[in-house]
């Protein structure tokens, strides 16, 4: 049996990326993003109170190496993006001994859209 790990998001960046470094030198970015999922408010996963109250779906992207490097100055706080990547899960046990997990995005493509009258117009990586 083939198993398929493939996430295709779109949102909007809440914070400007933060950059790190792998010890090999390669650079990261990670930054969570806002998914509106107003046609399904039954769901409750990764659920947070956005501004106003309503209730908002929150993911940690992650990427890695010339995307990174390529992405970071485009990527600003409430700009549209569509992420491809995969699902990626961590898992780690704090000093006090609570067990803790994070899921995120690791992304293979950061794509950022255009928002004009209420559609969605990808940008290309040359515009």
């Amino acid at each position: 049996m083939t198993f398929l790990n493939h996430v295709i998001l779109t949102g909007k960046v809440i914070t400007p990326p933060r950059r790190h470094y792998r010890p090999d030198g390669s650079p990261v970015i990670q930054f969570p993003i806002e998914l509106d999922d107003s046609e399904d408010r039954t769901a409750q996963p990764l659920h947070r109170k956005g501004k106003g109250g309503e209730v908002r779906n929150r993911i940690n992207i992650v990427a890695i190496g010339k995307l990174a490097d390529f992405k970071l100055d485009l990527l600003q706080s409430g700009q549209p993006l569509m992420v491809i990547g995969r699902l990626s899960q961590r898992r780690w046990q704090t000093p006090e001994g609570r067990n803790r997990t994070l899921t995120e995005v690791i992304a293979t493509d950061l794509r950022t859209i255009e928002e004009k009258n209420s559609t969605l117009k990808l940008k290309e990586q040359g515009e």
